[in-house]
Formats: structure tokens, C-alpha cells, sequence
């Protein structure tokens, strides 16, 4: 078992990274100062986490409590800040880099509210809120309709994800499950990206 939790936390500093990134190349593309972009870059990688930590009480929240995580963040903000021309030329890359980021967030975010003996709503509002809080809380912040409420087959990835870790826990282990609606999310979230689906959206 020891083997799957190394994978998750493996897929949640990837994402740590991929989402810092997008809120650095984003404050940039809004011409923020470095600090503005620094600032948006934490926002996105741990945003989604402390909403999820406020709303169930896990108090002070996880983003507050790993070094780990911040210093991967850091890395991340120095990273694109000194290479963002780089980067933008590979932003396609990114968007698989997120998609294995939202899988670790919507399971570690989920565990959360299973940790708390929350119900089926709860879990799912958990994995939602980790996976994408970051992203909405970066497009607010840069004066945007975020991305998800638009055109990005994001959100209901994570909620897929969700649904499949609370249903594993009847029938595996955590850690295993956890890894199992990673993967659930990672899959739809590519395929998204892959074949560009999108909701429908109702024609005015």
C-alpha cells in the first residue's frame, strides 16, 4: 500500500507544479509584477486545498502545514518566472502535467472529507473544490470568468473522480482507492484534452 500512497503524493507535487505555473504564466500574460505573479502562482496551486481545509474545519489548513508543498510551489514560480518564454512554447505538455495534478487533488482532497466520515455530497464537493479552486480562484484574481464555467471539460473530471474514490471505499483499501480515482480523473481529464470535449451549452 505504501507503494500507492508514494504515487499519489508523487502526482500531487506534480501537480503543485503544473498549477503554480499556470497562475505565474497567467499573471504575466496580465503584466503583473513578479510579485503579483508569485502571488498567483500559490493562489493556484494551494487555493482549492484551503477551501476545502476551511469549509470542513481541517484546521490550519494542509497548504499551511507541508514545506514540501511550498517549496515546490517556489520552485515553480522562480522556475517559470526566469523561463516563461520556454514554457509557453510548451504549454501543451502542461495541460498533461495539470490533468495528473487535478487526479492527486480530487483524491487527496476527497480523503479529506472520507477522514471526516462525511457523505457521498461532501466527498465530491471535497474532490471538486481541491481540483479546481485553485484555477477559479486564479481567473477571479486576474479579472476573468474562469475557465471551467466556460469551455473546459475540468470540473466534471474531478466530480467523476470523486464519485469513484467514495465508491472504492466499500470495496478497497484507501490508498488504493485513492490511486484508482487519480487515475478515473487523469483519463477523462486527457481524453478532454485530447478529443476537446466540451458540456453542451444552452443556445439563446
Amino acid at each position: 500500500m505504501e507503494l500507492f500512497h508514494t504515487l499519489i503524493m508523487g502526482m500531487n507535487y506534480v501537480g503543485i507544479f503544473a498549477f503554480a505555473v499556470s497562475g505565474v504564466l497567467k499573471g504575466i500574460e496580465k503584466n503583473m509584477d513578479v510579485f503579483g505573479c508569485g502571488f498567483l502562482g500559490f493562489a493556484t496551486a494551494f487555493g482549492g486545498g484551503i477551501i476545502r481545509d476551511l469549509i470542513a474545519g481541517n484546521l490550519p489548513p494542509i497548504a499551511f502545514r507541508s514545506e514540501k508543498d511550498f517549496l515546490v510551489a517556489l520552485f515553480a514560480v522562480l522556475f517559470t518566472l526566469l523561463l516563461y518564454r520556454r514554457i509557453k512554447e510548451s504549454l501543451k505538455l502542461l495541460l498533461y502535467f495539470d490533468a495528473v495534478g487535478l487526479g492527486a487533488f480530487c483524491a487527496l482532497g476527497g480523503k479529506v472529507a472520507l477522514d471526516l466520515k462525511l457523505g457521498p455530497l461532501a466527498v465530491l464537493f471535497a474532490s471538486l473544490f481541491t481540483g479546481v479552486g485553485g484555477g477559479v480562484l486564479r481567473d477571479i484574481m486576474a479579472g476573468e470568468i474562469p475557465l471551467i464555467f466556460t469551455r473546459e471539460f475540468y470540473a466534471t473530471a474531478a466530480l467523476i473522480g470523486g464519485s469513484a474514490l467514495y465508491v472504492s471505499q466499500f470495496f478497497l483499501s484507501t490508498d488504493i482507492g485513492m490511486f484508482l480515482a487519480a487515475l478515473v480523473t487523469i483519463f477523462f481529464r486527457v481524453m478532454a484534452i485530447k478529443y476537446n470535449w466540451h458540456l453542451p451549452r444552452v443556445k439563446t
